[in-house]
C-alpha cells in the first residue's frame, strides 16, 4: 500500500532536504505511520483527507526532530528524561491527530439553503 505522505513532504515542512540517513529512516517511519493510521481508520477514503497527509509528516517529523526522545535534560549532576509516549515506539499518533482526521471523516450537516457569493456561472445551451 502506499504511503500517506511523501520524502518531499517532510522535506517541506522540515525546511530543508533530508540527509541520507534521514531519507533511509524516513523512508520506513512514513510505512509505519501510515501504517498506524490505516490501523486506527480502516475506511478512510481514497484519496484520504488532506489532513492525513499532514498528521503522517507530524508523526515522522517527532521522531527526525527529536530522535532520543528527549523530554528533559539537566545539566548539572546531568540526566535526561525520555517522553513516555516515545517508550512504547518510535512513531506514534497523538490523541489530537486522531481527532484531527475524526473530525476530517465526519459528515457535513447539511442545510436549508446556500449563499452564492459572486457572479453566476454562464449557463451553456
Amino acid at each position: 500500500m502506499a504511503e500517506f505522505a511523501t520524502l518531499l513532504d517532510l522535506g517541506n515542512r522540515l525546511g530543508r532536504s533530508l540527509t541520507d540517513t534521514e531519507t533511509l529512516q524516513a523512508t520506513a517511519f512514513l510505512v509505519d505511520a501510515s501504517d498506524t493510521v490505516r490501523a486506527r481508520f480502516p475506511y478512510l477514503p481514497d484519496p484520504p483527507p488532506a489532513v492525513v497527509r499532514k498528521v503522517v509528516c507530524a508523526m515522522v517529523l517527532r521522531v527526525l526532530r527529536n530522535p532520543d526522545g528527549k523530554r528533559e535534560e539537566a545539566v548539572d549532576d546531568y540526566r535526561y528524561v525520555i517522553d513516555s509516549s516515545r517508550s512504547t515506539g518510535e512513531v506514534y499518533l497523538s490523541v489530537s491527530e486522531a481527532a484531527e482526521i475524526a473530525a476530517a471523516l465526519r459528515p457535513r450537516r447539511g442545510s436549508a439553503f446556500s449563499i452564492h457569493q459572486g457572479p453566476f456561472p454562464a449557463v451553456q445551451q
